[in-house]
């Protein structure tokens, strides 16, 4: 890949492609959503709290499952931040609330629920009464000889409701019970949702940033390195969640990326891919590792032709060898990159990137501006933080992102729309203005 320094000189440019993409709108309204597919092309959607969203027509219509209250002590109807996953090798579904658990006091935990069934009947159980905002689930293969096919691990803030550790949870028995892992992920700032290689390796991330917890500077868990200040940052373990080495991915600087993303994606043949829009310029780079975090290309500008600046929330999910798919919020308008970052001062579309051979040294990229023929998703003084464009991907290589658009003000629902890149029949046409 070729290192650049702006979107004038990106390498290899990133061409439009008008009819690529297709976009649904769900009919609800809600706030930081999250994305999964399951192996028969079902589609789930975790609304913020309460339940999830279900479509099994490729995205067309939407059905909410509500799931039931009395599971783990009442907390699905009092946390926030719903997240869904669902794990590629069982097909059970996931579903997590944090926050606000009454078996926790009413302050703190998370709520895992799952389904072996599509979503139509649910058990769940508390976890991590010591963490706080924003917990994720990631699922990979379990060490050998587990009889369980696949770990869970549960990440979560601690010990306050924002910044300080990240702490790793870990069931071997699809989230009946869950051990905490002797050492966090990260002890810094809210951090991404974390990827898992077919080998069992473990990738999460976060941005180095010491705002929300100055101790930082001094806590002996993970050694602050002053040249690591505002780097994307990349943990890793090769121990299923047992231990943790902290990787920097030289070149970035990504101290705005303040909120929970999915930064980091794994292909099946265990290529890492690190996405980040940088405080610099507010262009979104790429780079790649072939040797579990050690060592990192040198950052590609990824920005389509067009865009000029990237909202701190893009997100990436891979599939084969070099497939990945990117989401992402972006403007055209010529605005200052911190200003309009930080205040709202732009209007925002939604865009998805793809490329089939992300991990070669010349790789191409298709992109699509999904607003291209309307508004824009995000105008000048609505809620850019809660949009989010979470990605799924199906173990067919069938990408999805949901975006939250036009909420009126931080933690407000915006209208939730889910988008694909249009790949075989299971994608409708929706006819796209030739590119002049």
């Amino acid at each position: 890949m070729s290192a650049t320094t702006n979107g004038a000189d990106r390498q290899p440019p990133i061409e439009p492609s008008w009819d690529a993409g297709c976009v649904y709108a769900t009919g609800f309204d809600d706030m930081s959503p999250s994305i999964q597919l399951t192996s028969d092309g079902s589609l789930f959607i975790a609304r913020s709290v309460g339940g999830v969203l279900r479509s099994t027509d490729h995205g067309e219509h939407w059905t909410a499952l509500t799931i039931p209250n009395s599971i783990a002590g009442g907390g699905n109807s009092t946390g926030t931040h719903g997240y869904v996953h669902v794990d590629p090798r069982t097909d059970r579904v996931y579903y997590v609330t944090s926050m606000l658990v009454p078996s926790c006091g009413g302050l703190s935990g998370g709520v895992v629920s799952w389904s072996d069934d599509l979503g139509s009947t649910w058990a769940g159980t508390t976890v991590a009464c010591d963490t706080f905002d924003w917990g994720k689930i990631v699922t990979g293969p379990a060490p050998a000889g587990n009889p369980y096919p696949s770990a869970a691990y549960f990440f979560g803030v601690g010990p306050r409701p924002v910044g300080g550790q990240r702490y790793v949870y870990r069931s071997l028995d699809g989230g009946a019970t869950w051990q905490r892992m002797a050492n966090p992920a990260a002890v810094t700032t809210e951090a991404g949702v974390g990827a898992s290689a077919a080998d069992g390796t473990v990738y999460f991330d976060y941005p180095e940033f010491i705002g929300f917890d100055p101790a930082r500077l001094v806590d002996p868990t993970y050694p602050f390195d002053p040249a690591n200040l505002c780097r994307q940052m990349v943990a890793v373990s090769d121990d299923f969640g047992q231990n943790w080495r902290q990787e920097p991915i030289p070149g970035s600087r990504t101290c705005y990326s303040l909120y929970g993303q999915q930064r980091v994606a794994v292909d099946r043949v265990g290529t890492v891919y690190a996405l980040w829009v940088d405080d610099i310029d507010g262009q979104l780079y790429l780079s790649i590792s072939r040797d579990r975090g050690r060592q990192w290309s040198a950052p590609t500008n990824i920005m389509p032709v067009g865009a000029t600046f990237s909202h701190t929330h893009a997100n990436i999910v891979a599939g084969e060898p070099g497939h990945v798919l990117i989401a992402a919020l972006m403007t055209a308008d010529p605005v200052d990159t911190r200003r309009a970052i930080q205040s709202n001062f732009s209007d925002y579309s939604s865009y998805l990137i793809e490329s089939f051979d992300a991990s070669n040294p010349t790789p191409h990229f298709t992109s699509v501006n999904l607003d291209s023929e309307g508004e824009p998703s995000v105008r000048t003084g609505e809620d850019h933080n809660e949009a989010n464009a979470y990605l799924g991907m199906s173990p067919s290589g069938e990408g999805w992102a949901v975006f939250s658009r036009h909420a009126p003000a931080l933690f407000g629902p915006g209208q939730l729309a889910v988008a694909t890149m249009k790949h075989g029949a299971a994608n409708r046409e929706r006819p796209r203005p030739p590119h002049s």
